[in-house]
């Protein structure tokens, strides 16, 4: 292995899509909620900005546990459209009711957690591969 082409200081310690543990380790179901609207509303937007204009430093975990956490999204308005509103998943074209996202379907969740664990290895991996 050659050292010298190993640039140090490059790889950002932090995150460039949350760690799938935050969506297992929830302390409530309103939370848990709470964090999938949260991440389902933003992912395909995040990825772009990751791919076109990376930020100088990724979030850490704590950051992602306070964007997931701070984004109110109870005051929906009352109307039927707003009652029926589905959450959908970037992978896989589940339609779900986001009243259920207390407590999401399992298939639903477990491709939730392939695609954070698939999306972080691969940015992480590229991210090596600048530094090297």
């Amino acid at each position: 292995m050659n050292l010298q082409r190993i640039k140090s200081g490059v790889v950002d310690p932090g995150y460039c899509f949350p760690k799938p543990i935050l969506f297992i380790n929830v302390s409530t179901p309103e939370r848990k909620k709470t964090y999938l609207l949260n991440w389902l509303s933003a992912p395909l937007l995040w990825i772009n900005q990751v791919n076109i204009h990376p930020p100088s430093k990724f979030p850490s975990p704590q950051m992602w546990r306070d964007f997931l956490n701070t984004i109110d999204t109870d005051p929906l308005p009352l109307t039927k459209t707003a009652s029926t509103k589905l959450a959908m998943g970037t992978t896989g074209n589940y339609m779900i009711p986001t009243a259920s996202l207390s407590d999401p379907p399992l298939q639903f969740m477990q491709s939730l957690l392939w695609e954070l664990y698939e999306l972080n290895f691969c940015y992480e991996l590229y991210v090596l591969d600048v530094g090297m």
